[in-house]
């Protein structure tokens, strides 16, 4: 096992924002993920609760794996913030959490929609299921 490695001396004291001590990303980077994140779990929030799924229980794996990748991506500053010593962003945690709450309705979504195929009905929002209203009115053939 080697010994564990110094960083390097960086070699632009004044280097760009997002470099750090082993030119992979600093603070920089850490804050540019976790409010990347944060932005990302909050659009996919939103997406889980307006988009029109219409019956589609593959709406809900998309929207699902937005919300898994707003995770990923603030939890990729959780590292950098460590090698800055700081604490992380208050936007990691959150993140975390609407990216679990996005999942957690999608999955319920996908239930849903999976038991509607089958005769079983479970409360949910009308644009979860497909065109539920006949044609235009007031025009009679």
């Amino acid at each position: 096992m080697s010994a564990p490695r110094e960083p390097s001396e960086p070699s632009d004291p004044d280097g760009p924002w997002w470099t750090g001590d082993d030119d992979i990303g600093g603070i920089g980077f850490a804050r540019l993920f976790a409010y990347t994140g944060l932005l990302m779990s909050i659009a996919s929030l939103v997406l889980a609760v307006v988009a029109p799924l219409a019956g589609d229980a593959l709406r809900t794996v998309w929207i699902t794996g937005f919300a898994v990748t707003a995770m990923w991506i603030a939890f990729m500053a959780v590292p950098r913030y460590r090698r800055e010593g700081m604490r992380a962003s208050f936007a990691v945690p959150v993140t975390m959490a609407l990216g679990a709450l996005t999942i957690a309705i999608m999955i319920y979504a996908f239930a849903v929609i999976a038991l509607a195929s089958i005769g079983v009905q479970l409360p949910a929002p009308d644009h979860w299921f497909g065109e539920t209203m006949p044609g235009p009115r007031g025009v009679s053939v």
